[in-house]
């Protein structure tokens, strides 16, 4: 009984230091995403120099590097062959949004349900409209792109020697919990890796059909909007979603009857993805309940803004195999008593 009193105000300390902890660290929410966002990076250079490693018995660090620069050279090449018309065409999409609006609400105005849609809109909007934040939406982009960068060169350092960050992050804790902790953050890396595989898979897939696909139809922008698509890809099902409205929205542009072929072309894709591309990627990738995707997306979209909902699904990723791991497996399946 005595031992159990003096337990109880130990307990009550680490609570109190643990919340402290976190109402210290909630302003420093945005460095722990742009950290999250470089260990995804470490993953897919993890992910694609491991096996290198293994087949030519080339040293890590010497991998990640190579692969580093391969990425960097696809990009380039990438750029510089569709580099001058994909900058054309996504300017032309900024030329072309206003003129897909103004069709858009030339045919809701049309049918009675389209004019209570617009009319529920001008009541809920604000009287002023946002067009006059371009100076916000510059800083924004500005910053997206500081840390992008960060984000990638943080990426490349840890991908290089991982274990040695893993070795501090581990001397943080007791030694008896140590053996768990690195076994749980194993499992979490390779998780990681597996889902950013089959995203990347993917969205090449979904950016490469959306492309062809609308130039097949006579579609304007279409290499713009698979780009976009291709991007989108990333937040799985709002990313979809969102693509698909925007290029109806300038499929408006060439009339309600293109819009509606546009809708089609992307309800399709969507079906061939979900029933089709993703039980093939989920063999080898990590598979995510459709409900825990939506949940990620919400709930850390909520915490951590943008940031949240782009790195919504990953999150959810490492947070489901850690709560297996230490939680379900470490320490309820451990208290349960052995069978006769």
């Amino acid at each position: 009984m005595q031992d159990r009193q003096d337990r109880i105000p130990r307990w009550v300390v680490k609570l109190v230091a643990t919340l402290v902890l976190l109402v210290l660290a909630w302003p420093l929410r945005d460095v722990a995403m742009v950290a999250f966002g470089a260990l995804i990076v470490t993953a897919l250079l993890r992910a694609l120099s491991d096996p290198l490693s293994r087949r030519t018995h080339l040293p890590a660090r010497v991998s990640v590097v190579l692969v580093a620069l391969a990425l960097i050279a696809l990009f380039a090449l990438a750029m510089w062959g569709l580099g001058a018309p994909l900058a054309q065409q996504l300017q032309e999409l900024r030329n072309a949004l206003p003129r897909a609006l103004e069709g858009a609400r030339s045919w809701l105005e049309g049918n009675a349900l389209g004019a209570k849609v617009l009319e529920l809109s001008r009541r809920s909007s604000q009287a002023e409209l946002p067009w006059g934040k371009l100076a916000d939406a510059a800083s924004l982009f500005t910053g997206a792109l500081a840390s992008a960068v960060l984000l990638a060169l943080m990426g490349l350092y840890l991908a290089l020697d991982p274990g040695l960050y893993l070795r501090g992050f581990l001397r943080l804790w007791p030694p008896r919990l140590r053996p768990l902790i690195e076994d749980a953050m194993g499992a979490a890396g390779k998780g990681l890796r597996g889902w950013m595989l089959g995203q990347a898979v993917s969205m090449a897939l979904v950016g490469a059909t959306v492309a062809v696909g609308l130039l097949a139809m006579g579609m304007p922008l279409a290499l713009a909007l698979g780009l976009i698509a291709g991007l989108f890809e990333f937040v799985p099902y709002f990313g979809a979603i969102a693509a698909a409205l925007l290029a109806v929205l300038v499929a408006f542009a060439q009339g309600p009857t293109a819009a509606l072929k546009v809708a089609l072309f992307f309800l399709v894709i969507q079906q061939l993805e979900g029933n089709l591309l993703m039980p093939i990627v989920q063999r080898w990738a990590v598979h995510l309940p459709p409900v825990m995707g939506l949940l990620a997306v919400v709930v850390f979209g909520t915490l951590f803004g943008v940031a949240g909902v782009v790195f919504g699904t990953p999150l959810m990723v490492v947070a489901m195999i850690l709560t297996r791991r230490l939680y379900i497996e470490g320490f309820l399946e451990r208290q349960e008593p052995a069978g006769p």
